[in-house]
């Protein structure tokens, strides 16, 4: 029997050192699988960091790719996602999150040949707004993004719009009332005039609770601010457009 006990906790002991060298691997394949599922877009990652002890997930070279009824491979081309958060809270079931950064690189918004934008595709995007079943919070949350593509393959020939913004906007005292992915897009289409993607800004705000942003706004009053902020920026836009 001791013998026995004492092969059972050398088993035990591996396995323990193989699930910690594994972690980083077996969250990278739990967080594709999960967001695939979430969202009906596959997704891909390079690397997943996450920290035994300091609660920290650091997540690089993130795409999230586009269904194969669209023509464009990439829908979001994201370097890095990282989240700090309270650790114990994510055994709680109720997890609290101190700061989370979405750095995108590049959001390509595509329209298809039947007239379907990917971004009206993404599962909960214009739904009810309902709030999520799983309690949370998020402190802070900090958007990067970069550049923004416009792809239009509904008029038979396509066209293309590249705009550069390096915009960044931070948000706080975030809960489950507030879809994320709503306020991404919110972020993009208060500095970018879209075309019709079968998306509206009213549709959007339904999903984004109380969020205040870096102002201390509530978040039906945020997008009225990004979009003074952002209107320069889209009268240059808008006289650098070609002409029709």
């Amino acid at each position: 029997m001791k013998k026995f006990l004492g092969w059972l906790a050398v088993i035990v002991l591996v396995l323990l050192a193989v699930l910690v060298l594994a972690r980083n691997f077996i969250a990278r394949i739990s967080v594709e699988i999960g967001a695939t599922r979430a969202t009906g877009f596959p997704l891909e990652i390079g690397s997943v960091n996450v920290g035994l002890f300091n609660g920290q997930l650091d997540v690089r070279a993130l795409k999230l790719m586009n269904p194969p009824d669209f023509q464009e491979k990439i829908f979001v081309d994201m370097p890095q996602l990282y989240v700090d958060y309270h650790l114990g809270s994510m055994l709680s079931g109720a997890p609290h999150i101190n700061d989370m950064l979405i750095n995108i690189k590049q959001l390509v918004v595509i329209k298809n040949g039947k007239g379907e934008s990917n971004a009206m595709k993404l599962k909960g995007v214009v739904s009810s707004g309902r709030s999520s079943s799983t309690k949370y919070r998020v402190d802070k949350l900090r958007i990067h993004i970069g550049t923004v593509t416009i792809k239009d393959y509904s008029r038979g020939k396509p066209t293309e719009r590249n705009i550069t913004l390096n915009v960044d906007a931070t948000y706080k005292d975030i809960t489950d009332s507030t879809d994320i992915t709503r306020l991404v897009l919110m972020t993009v289409m208060s500095q970018v005039h879209l075309p019709d993607i079968g998306i509206k800004m009213d549709d959007l705000k339904k999903g984004l609770g109380n969020v205040q942003d870096a102002a201390g706004k509530a978040a039906k009053g945020a997008s009225e601010t990004l979009e003074k902020a952002g209107k320069g920026l889209l009268d240059t836009l808008k006289q650098a457009a070609p002409q029709k």
